[in-house]
């Protein structure tokens, strides 16, 4: 095979014999021929393609759908340092909202202290404010993000939102994404999302656990 390092290194000899040159120079040549710029380019292609395979079987795809959505959430707050998973620092604000993108997708995360140390987690997947009914509206009517689903009617929510869920994170009898228990934190999946929810990886939790009991 053309692009195995035992080939390029037995091609390399015969190059370095018939031409008279160093091994090195040699190999760099047989690499050429390989249609890499050179023997380290080569190398370097290995080492990719390795690192490219690890990645994956590391990887599973085996968490409840809408949970991704939720780890994913709760990732993308502690690397913007909106929230901790240590409930007495007081450097962070107990409740807020940030527009932010997850699995490539406009997303609104809202989070809110409930007490007992533990937080609120609401995401919006695949939010389009332009679209929303009340983003344009006044007082009390506009959409501020305070609540864990959007203003309105939920038979308007599939024009501007494919996914509503709410999770609690706890953070005093462990650090993890509870599970859901006689309810569920799905409120509304618009048609097919649930599917392409599926066939996204599982995200890795940034210091917490993905699932853990549910405290009422």
């Amino acid at each position: 095979m053309c692009h195995s390092a035992s080939y390029i290194k037995r091609k390399a000899k015969s190059i370095s014999k018939e031409e008279g040159i160093i091994y090195a120079r040699a190999l760099d040549k047989s690499a050429v021929l390989c249609g890499y710029h050179n023997w380290e380019h080569f190398v370097n292609s290995i080492k990719a393609d390795d690192s490219s395979s690890l990645l994956k079987n590391s990887q599973s795809n085996t968490m409840n759908p809408y949970r991704k959505l939720l780890v994913a959430a709760v990732n993308k707050l502690l690397s913007e340092k909106r929230i901790s998973l240590d409930a007495n620092n007081k450097k962070y604000s107990d409740a807020g909202y940030l527009i932010t993108k997850l699995f490539g997708h406009t997303t609104v995360i809202i989070w809110a202290d409930i007490g007992f140390e533990e937080l609120s987690i609401s995401v919006w997947w695949k939010y389009d404010h332009s679209l929303h009914p009340h983003a344009n509206l006044t007082g009390s009517l506009r959409e501020n993000f305070t609540s864990g689903k959007p203003l309105g009617k939920r038979q308007h929510y599939k024009k501007f939102v494919g996914v509503i869920l709410c999770g609690w994170l706890e953070r005093k009898e462990g650090k993890y994404v509870q599970r859901e228990m006689n309810r569920t934190y799905k409120i509304y999946s618009r048609r097919g999302e649930k599917e392409e929810l599926e066939r996204i990886m599982d995200p890795v939790p940034l210091g917490f656990k993905s699932e853990g009991n549910f405290h009422r």
